[in-house]
């Protein structure tokens, strides 16, 4: 049986849920993109030691210090690597550039799929909610095959990953679905907010951009795996 990786056990991960649930079972999945669905914490950490030391900055000597470092949004998490306001945009444009041009090799998390498929089987709609801009991440979901899942993919117009939050409330204005009917899934502390921010309910799960230590800190349940998660929402719905 896959356990938590973090003190929050499945027992309390469910009544967490079901606190939100009782009134609005979930009918919407909204599922964050990098780090929950597509595997790519590595690959960012590799990418920003190659485009970091051309700036004069140092790398990141380990995937600890990048779960310090890690924040929304990205203009913060960058100024705790060194990147100064006159910096950014230069440094945030490479970055770019360098993660693109490798992107193809990303994988998806190993239950990204199943997890997908087990939320589709249950008859409840999905959508992507990224702070990555908006044409690239349909690129991606066409190169993993896996569009057919969403019926809605939101982006934002540029590389800066801003934010998301007031995309997820007009988004959810635009489809008439209550709130209370949809739940987030996350890797992230900005996840949790964006879900508050939203009035939808959330779920995170660990081994993304943030660690389980950090994703504790979260009024929100925290699941080890996809499927743990995918299970997490299926109950309540």
């Amino acid at each position: 049986m896959r356990k938590p990786t973090n003190p929050i056990h499945e027992e309390e991960n469910g009544r967490a849920l079901a606190a939100h649930t009782a009134l609005f079972p979930c009918r919407h999945v909204l599922w964050d993109w990098n780090g929950t669905l597509l595997d790519d914490r590595d690959y960012a950490i590799q990418v920003r030691n190659r485009v970091f030391p051309r700036f004069g900055l140092p790398p990141i000597s380990s995937v600890e210090e990048y779960y310090r470092q890690f924040t929304f949004p990205i203009r913060v998490y960058y100024e705790r690597g060194g990147v100064t306001e006159e910096m950014f945009a230069a440094v945030a444009d490479a970055w770019m550039r360098e993660y693109v041009a490798g992107c193809r090799a990303i994988p998806l998390h190993g239950q990204a799929v199943e997890a997908l498929r087990a939320v589709q089987a249950a008859g409840l709609s999905q959508a992507v909610l990224s702070a990555s801009q908006a044409d690239i991440l349909e690129k991606q979901l066409n190169q993993y095959g896996i569009r057919e899942y969403f019926q809605d993919v939101l982006g934002l117009p540029h590389i800066y990953a801003t934010g998301k939050a007031d995309l997820g409330r007009t988004y959810l204005k635009r489809i008439s679905v209550r709130p209370e009917a949809c739940v987030l899934l996350g890797d992230t502390l900005h996840d949790a907010d964006v879900a508050c921010e939203m009035g939808v309910r959330c779920i995170l799960i660990a081994g993304g951009h943030q660690g389980a230590d950090r994703l504790a800190e979260a009024k929100a349940p925290v699941c080890a795996d996809l499927m743990e998660a995918a299970e997490l929402v299926l109950r309540s719905e």
